[in-house]
């Protein structure tokens, strides 16, 4: 009985042997052939979508030239079904299956797709489902054809079937358009940086490797390493974060930032080049990014040391003047975050002339560098290494040690190998982002504290008190509490004198009471309103009617405001000082910011019926009263009662109150410069008294009603905060004086308008701009 094919031995692959390209034959299911000297051999192993591609080294080392290989045409396993003709059908066949596209391999083009890691799957995809358009002529003029699909680009000859060659087209990156406004900002932010880095909420340092190996190109979508590094950093690292946080700044409850943030770029190789220093985070560093591979060259070796050595020396220097020369708390340091990105190990002890104690000598260098800095820093520094190319764990140990060294010198750190993949890079990328999100908020928030001055009230014992009923009561009298002068208590009221504070005197000059014959207060025992640390109640002055034995109401109603917390010592020295320095403080700045208005002349009103708004903050008076039996003196601020909408539009935590379109917008004017919210005069006031103080005051958290019963409108506000760069203990301007942090706020979230631009004030927030009326260009 006659074997069964089943049963009969497996058949062993053959040998490679040279075969004739000229006369291929078209039955044979597994052959190869071999080319100059055996340093090439292709093999078909009988798949219709893959070949094998060898490089055959049988004695020494050969390079493959390209240049020296014949361009001949090698017949694979032959498909029954060719390529349909484009030129005469503008619709390809649809139910044709991917693999039965005829696709006719070159050994260059084979070469190349080996090294560019294209299947020859991938090219019949191409020719199915691409895009075909005329490519370059060959040099003797004979027509080529391009087919792209995926980001593949595959050229044949003119017959559409034989492959020339083929490769990953690059991804190609826009330079986003700067307008002429968004310019002056880079400029003014640039110019801020310098002068008053303490405003930054972080100093990013990147340490990008340019040695000769990150020419090489093996990243899909880009040309090289290098333009894969920039092409990445600029995307997922900038673009990411500025449209996000553009996005954010355009929505109502106005939860996004703008970053004042700095960034330095350090190319790596023998030594260190500095290429972008201490820039902003802006558009205009994207685009510099996304340009400098192009002008870049990676070259020479890759040293680890002189770059960590230059980038500690710049931190430290920048660490001791933020701590000497702007006299800023160690707490509210801005953030230090360092990048380190490198395609293997260092070259620093590696090259072929140094030594085993050379590298040993060169390893405790960069691990000192790292211990001095993180042992300066602390938590302030995030260290960050990156590792890109195919390498084994072994060649990005050293950038691996270096995150080890930070976190146990008490800073942070995290190590990623993203291999040749540029979406892993741009993941990589992201989480650095998210981390340095994670930092800035945490710097801003005091780690969810009050953070930078101020103080939390969350966790403090209140008083027991009830609110009372709002809105219009009819018939209803709330029961009140009255103070008669001389009978239970000793009333006076005082009046916070600036003059007598620069002085160096007692600030506070007895006015007596407010309304003639007034002889004592009344206040709601209910309180009107509760605040983050007062409460607020109906308040009159009293006075006795001898003709019917009583007491009445004299004056205009007051608001009283007192502590919210039960153990607060509220006397005017201890508790209202600060309220009423704070509110004189605005008073004077508002009446100068008034006098600039009036004078600009892009401010100037349209009609002569109506002006621009005033703002006035209304003054503020202390009512002491000491019970005669015990001795027990208290104190209330009273000042004048707002009628009208309460409505807060700013805050020392970085809230901006927003218009949203047919919903909440506010009274307009018309000004020589354009139509105006009258709200944006208050948002302005606040960037006015910043740029005025020399970026180190904020006054901000304005709040108070728009009266319009005069001729003119006006803004009535009270309880302001003022946010100053003073690093003495104790808040300058009280527990609502946020200090650096509060000023950092006011700068992420503030957003110029038309007052602002009018008042001749640098553009702060690039959101802005997206809507202005600037000439845009590409810078």
């Amino acid at each position: 009985m006659s074997a069964s094919p089943s049963s009969s031995p497996a058949r062993k692959r053959p040998p490679p042997q040279e075969i004739d390209l000229l006369s291929p034959s078209p039955h044979c299911k597994k052959k190869a052939c071999r080319i100059s000297d055996s340093s090439i051999s292709i093999i078909d192993l009988g798949d219709d979508d893959e070949d094998e591609v060898r490089l055959i080294v049988p004695k020494k080392k050969k390079s493959v030239h390209f240049d020296d290989i014949e361009h001949e045409v090698y017949y694979f396993q032959p498909y029954p079904v060719e390529l349909q003709d484009y030129e005469s059908s503008s619709s390809p066949t649809k139910n044709k299956r991917t693999a039965e596209y005829t696709v006719l391999s070159s050994q260059h083009g084979r070469a190349r797709r080996l090294l560019r890691n294209i299947s020859k799957s991938d090219l019949r995809a191409a020719v199915k489902h691409g895009i075909q358009s005329l490519a370059h002529p060959s040099r003797n003029g004979e027509p080529r054809y391009k087919f792209t699909y995926n980001n593949v680009v595959y050229i044949t000859d003119a017959s559409r079937r034989r492959e020339i060659t083929s490769y990953v087209e690059s991804i190609k990156i826009d330079r986003h358009p700067i307008s002429n406004d968004r310019m002056r900002r880079h400029e003014y932010m640039s110019r801020l940086i310098s002068d008053q880095p303490q405003l930054c909420t972080g100093h990013t340092y990147v340490i990008i490797d340019q040695s000769g190996s990150m020419r090489q190109s093996d990243v899909n979508g880009f040309p090289s390493r290098s333009h894969a590094a920039y092409g990445t950093l600029a995307l997922d690292f900038v673009a990411e974060q500025l449209s996000s946080n553009q996005n954010n700044n355009n929505s109502s409850n106005n939860n996004g930032e703008e970053m004042m943030e700095s960034i330095s770029i350090i190319e790596m190789r023998n030594e260190p080049e500095i290429v972008i220093d201490r820039k902003p985070f802006d558009w205009i560093l994207f685009n510099s990014l996304i340009d400098r591979p192009n002008v870049s060259y990676p070259r020479s070796h890759g040293n680890f040391n002189p770059s960590l050595l230059l980038v500690k020396n710049r931190i430290v220097k920048e660490y001791t003047a933020l701590l000497m020369d702007k006299e800023v708390e160690k707490d509210e340091l801005p953030n230090f975050n360092v990048v380190f990105l490198s395609d293997g190990k260092p070259s620093d002890g590696y090259q072929s002339h140094q030594s085993r104690a050379d590298v040993v000598r060169f390893d405790a260098e960069r691990v000192e560098i790292l211990k001095e800095l993180s042992a300066l820093l602390g938590n302030k520094l995030y260290f960050y290494a990156m590792g890109v190319g195919s390498s084994t764990t072994v060649e990005f140990k050293a950038l691996s040690d270096m995150v080890d060294v930070v976190k146990n010198g008490g800073g942070s750190g995290r190590f990623v190998h993203a291999g040749l993949d540029a979406v892993a890079m741009g993941n990589s990328f992201s989480a650095i982002s998210n981390t340095m999100t994670s930092l800035r908020t945490d710097l801003l928030t005091g780690g969810g504290s009050c953070g930078g001055g101020g103080r939390s009230v969350v966790n403090m014992e209140k008083k027991d008190f009830s609110l009372r009923e709002t809105g219009k009561i009819v018939g209803k009298v709330f029961e009140m509490q009255k103070y008669i002068n001389g009978k239970n208590y000793s009333i006076k009221r005082f009046r916070w004198d600036r003059a007598l504070h620069k002085k160096g005197q007692s600030p506070w000059k007895d006015v007596g009471f407010a309304a003639h014959g007034a002889n004592g207060f009344a206040m709601e025992k209910k309180a009107l309103g509760e605040g983050a640390e007062r409460l607020a109640y109906r308040f009159n002055e009293i006075k006795y009617n001898s003709e019917t034995n009583t007491y009445k109401q004299v004056g205009k109603l007051m608001v009283a405001k007192n502590s919210i917390l039960a153990n607060e010592k509220e006397t005017k020295e201890h508790f209202h000082s600060d309220f009423c320095r704070v509110q004189s403080k605005a008073y004077d700045l508002a009446e100068k910011f008034n006098h600039a208005v009036r004078t600009a002349t892009r401010l100037k009103s349209v009609s002569e019926d109506t002006r621009p708004p005033e703002l006035k903050f209304v003054m503020c008076h202390v009512y002491t009263y000491k019970n005669l039996k015990t001795n027990e003196e208290t104190a209330l601020l009273v000042e004048r009662f707002l009628n009208g909408k309460f409505t807060k539009y700013n805050s020392n935590n970085g809230y901006v109150k927003q218009a949203i379109d047919g919903v909440n917008n506010t009274r307009t004017i018309e000004l020589v410069s354009g139509k105006a919210r009258l709200e944006e005069f208050l948002q302005a006031f606040s960037h006015w008294v910043y740029v005025q103080s020399n970026c180190h005051m904020v006054v901000c958290d304005l709040q108070g009603v728009l009266n319009e019963e005069g001729r003119y409108p006006e803004f009535l506000l009270t309880d302001p905060a003022i946010c100053t760069s003073s690093s003495k203990s104790g808040s300058r301007y009280g527990k609502t004086d946020m200090k650096l942090n509060g000023i950092r706020r006011f700068i992420s979230t503030h957003r110029c308008g038309i007052v602002c631009r009018g008042l001749g004030l640098p553009c702060l927030t690039a959101s802005s701009l997206d809507n202005d009326d600037g000439k845009r260009q590409a810078i």
